[in-house]
């Protein structure tokens, strides 16, 4: 057998088995939502947000609980994530990352943005905008 041929042969194989597995999980999701007992395929999660923070922390905000629907199936079904994607923990960690500036100018997510030439990120709109934007002190900024 030629192996272009071989590899043909185990990549159709490795689709039919992971499309028997979907069907599989999606019959017995479906069974399990319409004959319905005391541990059912629903449940509710209850989960914390937390957000990375200098020095390699994390902040977790307990302050905020949120609650999600999950099915307990090894894919997602009826729109709603598998358990199993959820951590022990209960907290999911989201970042506060943004990408370069950049990239946001040349797709026009700033208001008043110009990409300029110069390597500028910052039009002349928006550095006037900066410049005459009001300051509204917080507890962290105020005098005291």
């Amino acid at each position: 057998m030629r192996p272009k041929t071989l590899l043909k042969w185990a990549g159709a194989v490795l689709v039919a088995i992971a499309a028997l597995v979907y069907a599989g999980d999606f019959v017995w999701f479906e069974f399990r939502i319409h004959y319905v007992k005391p541990n059912g395929p629903l449940e509710t999660v209850t989960f914390f947000y937390a957000t990375g923070v200098k020095g390699g922390k994390v902040e977790v905000f307990y302050d905020q609980p949120q609650t999600q629907i999950c099915v307990h199936s090894i894919f997602p079904h009826g729109g709603y994530r598998p358990c199993w994607r959820f951590n022990r923990s209960r907290i999911q960690l989201i970042s506060r990352m943004i990408p370069a500036a950049q990239t946001l100018v040349r797709r026009g997510h700033f208001a008043g943005c110009a990409a300029s030439g110069k390597g500028n990120a910052l039009g002349a709109e928006a550095a006037i905008a900066i410049e005459r934007a009001p300051f509204l002190p917080t507890e962290r900024t105020a005098k005291k």
